[in-house]
């Protein structure tokens, strides 16, 4: 049997159907992976579309910056604030006007 990278589906109760259609040479070929895993193919299928999930989800909580770029951007976050006046008084003026939803 292969190792295959897993991820932990979420516990209890699977109650949401998804019915997909397919070539009949992926299906074979899924079949055929499930197979060779040790696994059901509904189980390979779920485990292959939580880990595409997972890619997806750490990709888009990643920013990637070319090195001049992040280096600037640093530079700007550490440097000493500037107080802006306009935005100091519609901050002063708004005090109690808006409530924090937590």
């Amino acid at each position: 049997m292969l190792a295959i990278e897993t991820v932990s589906p979420t516990p209890g109760k699977m109650e949401a159907r998804k019915e997909l259609r397919m070539h009949r040479a992926d299906e074979e070929r899924i079949k055929a992976a499930a197979a060779a895993t040790g696994l059901q193919e509904a189980d390979f299928i779920r485990q292959a579309a939580l880990l595409r999930a997972q890619e997806v989800e750490q990709r888009m909580s990643l920013s990637v910056l070319p090195v001049e770029a992040f280096d600037a951007f640093k530079a700007a976050v550490e440097a000493p604030g500037q107080v802006v006046p306009g935005l100091a008084r519609a901050a002063e003026a708004s005090k109690g006007l808006l409530k924090d939803a937590g």
